[in-house]
């Protein structure tokens, strides 16, 4: 796919490529809203608002500012985003899930966040979050080998 050079460009492209995918994923969130907790977590394949930022940009971590709308539609049913959550700074702890096999040089590829663990419940708390991967600094538990091409996102909370 060609790299996208705008927000509008990258929003129309998540929208077009995961808008059906998400109308279907917040009417199942809204048919269990009687539940004690939900969990919405995988490989989005989108990146996340909150990584999206000036500061980011001004980082040089991101090349532009984007309202990511994948994880934007899952939070505004009430999820939580545990890493963010445990992990405020986007610079300080980008949280890169994307890619282990190239390097974050690459400039064929842009590594990010991809993967997530979003929570709902009452009296939600994050009490801890991190990547697990192949090497650190990446991960924060490692593992090796590691069997895939992404790094994993975990977190512990309690409701």
């Amino acid at each position: 796919s060609p790299f996208l050079k705008t927000a509008d460009e990258a929003v129309k492209s998540a929208s077009e490529t995961r808008g059906k995918a998400l109308a279907l994923l917040v009417s199942d969130i809204k048919s269990e809203a009687d539940a004690e907790a939900q969990f919405v977590m995988g490989d989005f394949n989108e990146p996340s608002h909150w990584d999206w930022t000036a500061k980011a940009v001004a980082a040089g971590n991101q090349p532009l500012v984007v309202e990511y709308p994948t994880t934007k539609g899952v939070e505004a049913e009430g999820f939580v985003d545990t890493f963010r959550s445990a992990f405020p700074d986007e610079v300080a702890k980008p949280g890169i899930t994307w890619t282990p096999t190239t390097e974050p040089t690459d400039k064929e590829d842009h590594h990010d966040r991809i993967d997530f663990i979003l929570a709902r419940a009452k009296n939600l708390k994050v009490i801890s979050a991190g990547i697990v991967g192949e090497k650190a600094p990446e991960a924060d538990l490692v593992v090796t080998p590691w069997p895939s091409d992404h790094r994993a996102t975990m977190a512990v909370v309690s409701f």
